[in-house]
């Protein structure tokens, strides 16, 4: 948490507050955020202005008028975009405007990252380099590819799926509602998986983050984006965090996949 559904509801609802903005200053209370040099960081930044917020996955970019921050949330990073002071001990970076208001980055847990990228390297350096295919921003899927990077592997197909490097975007809650969709269990080895399951796979991949974008992602625990805009795609969920299925009424496993906790219907994913 947050996933790509997340993600892009942050990305929406900053896009309305910040874009024209120029960047005055920056405050940087927790330094192992920034993953450069503070003084480049800073220097490349301030009084640059937003033209735009884009997205890759579960990555945020700022686009400005000269360069890129590149913004990974992780497991609880927000912004908080204010003229009233919003400081706390878990607000880490700030950025001032010229109208007078602040863009806060509050990360309890201080899993996030941000750099700056300049445009020329921005996709080709990692860490955009290294992530695989964004199942909202392309509207094909290369079923060949994906299919080829799933069965060279033989961990569970839940595992693979988490890799960013295959298919963007996707994080627990996600995969075990696409898995379910896609009625595979999320034990079998990847090498396991037909050419058919894996198209099914990436379709219902491609509609479980568009309706969970459309429900402006899913509050469980600590996500909120921007404003405290609660997402309620929780209320849809089929499996995650459920206790019967809701196709054959069974009760759901829970079980942990590489320590992620993981539910599924076991008569129903095969």
């Amino acid at each position: 948490m947050p996933e790509l559904p997340e993600v892009e509801t942050v990305r929406r609802a900053l896009l309305k507050k910040v874009v024209g903005l120029k960047i005055t200053d920056i405050k940087i209370k927790y330094e192992n955020i920034i993953n450069s040099d503070i003084d480049y960081f800073k220097r490349n930044i301030i009084n640059k202005s937003i033209i735009d917020i884009s997205r890759l996955g579960k990555f945020l970019i700022f686009n400005l008028n000269e360069g890129n921050i590149v913004s990974h949330l992780r497991m609880e990073g927000k912004y908080f975009y204010s003229n009233e002071d919003l400081d706390n001990k878990h607000v880490h970076v700030i950025f001032y405007f010229d109208n007078g208001y602040m863009l806060y980055y509050q990360d309890v847990r201080k899993f996030g990252r941000m750099e700056y990228k300049d445009s020329s390297e921005l996709y080709t350096t990692t860490p955009l380099s290294l992530v695989g295919i964004d199942p909202i921003l392309n509207k094909k899927f290369d079923y060949r590819l994906i299919y080829d990077k799933i069965v060279s592997r033989a961990v569970a197909i839940k595992t693979t799926l988490l890799d960013q490097s295959i298919i963007a975007g996707l994080g627990n809650i996600y995969v075990d509602e696409v898995l379910f969709l896609s009625k595979i269990n999320p034990h079998r080895p990847s090498n396991e998986v037909t050419f058919d399951e894996v198209k099914s796979l990436c379709d219902n991949t491609k509609d479980i983050l568009s309706l969970a974008i459309d429900h402006k992602g899913t509050t469980i625990r600590s996500y909120t984006s921007e404003l405290n805009i609660k997402g309620e795609f929780q209320n849809f969920l089929k499996v995650h965090t459920k206790e019967y299925c809701p196709i054959c009424n069974n009760k759901l496993n829970k079980d942990k996949i590489n320590g992620r906790s993981t539910y599924y219907c076991a008569n129903c994913e095969r």
